[in-house]
Parts: structure tokens; C-alpha cells; sequence
């Protein structure tokens, strides 16, 4: 579900998601070249490839509550995230309480706290 990393934790990867079988609920949040962050949602479903963007922080969910979902997930090489910036206020802000709950396994009131004011953050700066 996660890009893979380097050793700073800056993703490195784009993904390929080929939907093997059952319907997927996918949220994909990026930073665009305007500088803003988008959430896109969208549904796909057998025998449909999804593409996730280098650095584009995303997941997904079974979009069925009674048929079991598989995904084959494939990375290309490493290669350097351009703009250094892994947002990571708007990328928990993108996901769900319940999510991150879930993921966590702690209360969902644990995320009360998480800053909605989104800016970038910058890890590194090439000059």
C-alpha cells in the first residue's frame, strides 16, 4: 500500500495495482506542481491497474463488505522524490480516523490533535 522508501523515508517509487479480484476504494493525495495537495477518490474493480504516482501518498479499502479484495502491487526501481516534501500533515488529514485507528491500534480519539493547517514539509533542499 505504501511506497517504498529510502532510507530517509522520502517514497522512491511509483506503483502499479493490478485489481485481481473484487472492487477497491482508492484515495490517492499528492502535492501538485501548483503547490496545493488533492485528494482523489475513485473505484476500481477487477482486472483494472491502478498507477501511484512517486510520491504520491495513497491507500485503499475493500469497497465490499462481503467479497474478498486481492491486488498485485508492483514498484519500479528507486529513483529521488523531486520535491523532497512527503506531507505528512495532509496525508493524515487525507485518511479516515477510523484508518488510522485501525492501523495503529489505538482509539480513534488519539488523532484529535493532528494540525489541519496543511503546509509542505521539506526534508532536504538540493542545492
Amino acid at each position: 500500500m505504501a511506497a517504498s522508501a529510502n532510507r530517509t523515508g522520502i517514497p522512491t517509487a511509483w506503483e502499479l495495482n493490478y485489481i485481481i479480484s473484487g472492487k477497491a476504494k482508492w484515495t490517492i493525495l499528492g502535492t501538485h506542481p501548483d503547490g496545493t495537495y488533492h485528494n482523489d477518490v475513485f473505484e476500481a474493480e477487477q482486472g483494472d491497474l491502478v498507477f501511484a504516482p512517486q510520491g504520491y501518498f495513497h491507500y485503499f479499502e475493500n469497497a465490499s463488505a462481503d467479497t474478498p479484495l486481492d491486488v498485485l502491487v508492483t514498484f519500479n526501481t528507486s529513483a529521488k522524490e523531486p520535491n523532497d516534501d512527503i506531507g505528512i500533515v495532509a496525508t493524515l488529514n487525507s485518511l479516515p480516523r477510523e484508518v488510522l485507528a485501525a492501523s495503529f491500534g489505538i482509539p480513534v480519539s488519539a488523532f484529535a490533535d493532528i494540525p489541519t493547517d496543511i503546509k509542505p514539509v521539506v526534508i532536504t533542499r538540493r542545492r
